[in-house]
């Protein structure tokens, strides 16, 4: 017997793909990919965060999102340039430092080093009831 699930995920890129083989539609495809690729970056590594989270710190970072995490974009081929939300509390920029230290310890070397940029200006998630992880000055 086939399993379901396999059977509806192939269904759902076949009919993703038929529909986006459509004239006209090729921007919106680009855009969504665009959008797929930043959401799961930021899946990963809200995950790589949480597998170093100690008991002390699970209590703030249990309300932390996906949508918490920062942006990053490739400005070169030699390094990865890091967007902090400038909306983030300063308490959970510094358990995010903590978790990225502990990450940067265990793994070994990357290929780009990451060095840290301007702020990123997207705006803070509106699915967030925990104030005490958004900036005060950023909220409604």
């Amino acid at each position: 017997m086939p399993n379901i699930s396999a059977v509806k995920r192939r269904y759902q890129r076949v009919r993703t793909l038929h529909l986006n083989s459509h004239p006209g539609k090729q921007q919106t495809v680009w855009k969504n990919a665009e959008l797929r690729r930043r959401q799961s970056r930021r899946v990963r590594l809200h995950a790589r965060r949480t597998k170093v989270v100690m008991t002390d710190e699970r209590e703030l970072w249990r309300s932390v999102t996906v949508d918490m995490m920062s942006d990053e974009e490739s400005e070169d081929e030699d390094h990865l340039v890091i967007r902090t939300p400038r909306w983030r509390s300063k308490q959970l920029d510094r358990l995010v430092k903590v978790l990225d230290c502990r990450i940067e310890q265990r793994k070994a070397p990357t290929v780009m080093t990451r060095v840290n940029g301007p702020p990123s200006t997207r705006k803070p998630p509106t699915d967030v009831d925990v104030e005490h992880l958004v900036d005060p000055q950023f909220r409604d």
